[in-house]
């Protein structure tokens, strides 16, 4: 008996993820019989992994094009693939696959990245009851309108995730350069480098150079990597990028869509309003980083960095606040540790889920437009608002508790 409950208090996580996969598998089954996954984002990704396969490239218009064509796709909003090129690399095992196959597995793994990372995120606060409470967590994971997307879209969130708690872990293991390293991969998709800029700043303040070294070897593997692939490929890339820009401006939960409306469409004034917010609230960032590096921790500084880090992109989809899996836990849990009580984390996540929901249904609802009103994903950016507020009073807020061994800051 005592071996079992040894095993069990070791291994409890191995378990909650065991019992979870054939959920998880009908969750995707679910998806793959109701979801157009010809004409979302799944096909951009797979599609990038299978043409080399067949000698195709990428970043090659023909190949793209005639790649659409011959799978039956119909949706053909970019020219090329329109995300740095290395990402292929990560798609390629897919791309082995036919693309049904690729989707279901796709979905499965994604939705199992999500829980591992909350799972070893919940090993941070001690209890048994956490290990209950976890499950909650986990619940709330599967009914996030936000999470339900990325999923239904095919999207890769779920490994930008699983790199930024990667990160988070080497950080803690006290492997700068590694964390340095896994942050580096989220250039992978642009948009997300505000994050990594953020977290940059904590670690100039800290003087940890060995982490900004490894973003900077980790960037710098990642375009002679490209390079190696197509000499041309940032040039590229930085016009399929703009276009994109251009083709979604107005329709996503971005602080620019909302200048935008406030501006009756006058995108100068837009522009100019949305860099004043974004400086202001970056240098908030900054000078409540700065007074308070010494007794921040990684966790800390990764959900405080993280829930910032979604809103001030031009150009982000609600799908990426799956990367808000980190900052959802740190509230969760560390409120019951600070208030005793399961309530207030409860609370939290019910609101946070009805919001996602809704910004779900307005996300389908309503068609990509023009038109200067609230639509399309706009309505989820109050997650990001809620997710914002709660994380920046736990985090930048009056501490009334003595912070936990594994919660204080490395020397």
């Amino acid at each position: 008996m005592g071996k079992l409950k040894r095993f069990l208090r070791g291994w409890w996580f191995l378990l909650v993820l065991v019992a979870l996969l054939p959920l998880y598998y009908l969750i995707a089954i679910n998806n793959e019989r109701n979801v157009d996954y010809l004409n979302n984002g799944f096909f951009t990704f797979w599609l990038a992994g299978h043409l080399p396969w067949g000698g195709g490239h990428p970043y090659s218009s023909l190949d793209w094009v005639n790649g659409h064509h011959a799978n039956g796709a119909t949706w053909i909003p970019n020219q090329i693939f329109p995300y740095p090129l290395p990402l292929a690399l990560v798609t390629a095992p897919l791309g082995l696959l036919p693309i049904d196959k690729a989707y279901i597995l796709w979905d499965v793994l994604a939705q199992v990245l999500i829980a591992l990372c909350i799972l070893w995120l919940a090993t941070r606060w001690e209890g048994a009851n956490r290990r209950l409470f976890v499950i909650f967590v986990l619940a709330a994971a599967i009914l996030n309108g936000n999470i339900f997307l990325g999923l239904m879209t095919g999207t890769f969130a779920a490994f930008f995730l699983a790199l930024l708690t990667l990160a988070l872990y080497f950080m803690e293991k006290r492997q700068p350069f590694l964390a340095g390293m896994a942050l580096a991969g989220l250039a992978l998709k642009p948009p997300l480098l505000t994050v990594v800029a953020l977290i940059g700043l904590w670690l100039l303040f800290r003087r940890n150079w060995r982490a900004v070294g490894g973003i900077l070897a980790g960037g710098l593997g990642f375009l002679l990597i490209g390079m190696l692939q197509d000499i041309h490929w940032v040039e590229k890339f930085l016009g399929a990028s703009e276009n994109l820009l251009n083709m979604r401006l107005g329709n996503q939960p971005t602080i620019i869509s909302y200048t935008r409306l406030v501006c009756h469409g006058d995108l100068n004034c837009a522009f100019i309003a949305y860099g004043l917010i974004v400086l202001v609230l970056t240098g908030i960032f900054a000078w409540l980083t700065w007074k308070r590096r010494a007794e921040l921790s990684p966790l800390m500084v990764f959900s405080a960095a993280t829930v910032l880090g979604v809103l001030l992109p031009p150009y982000i989809w609600s799908y990426d606040y799956t990367l808000l899996v980190i900052p959802i836990c740190y509230v969760s849990f560390d409120l019951i540790r600070r208030r005793e009580t399961y309530l207030y984390s409860t609370l939290f996540l019910l609101i946070m889920d009805v919001l996602s929901i809704i910004g779900l249904v307005f996300f389908w609802m309503n068609p990509e437009s023009d038109a200067l009103t609230v639509q399309r994903d706009m309505w989820s950016i109050w997650v990001a608002v809620l997710v914002l507020v709660a994380t920046w009073g736990m985090v930048f807020g009056p501490r009334k508790f003595v912070p936990r061994l594994d919660e204080r800051p490395p020397a």
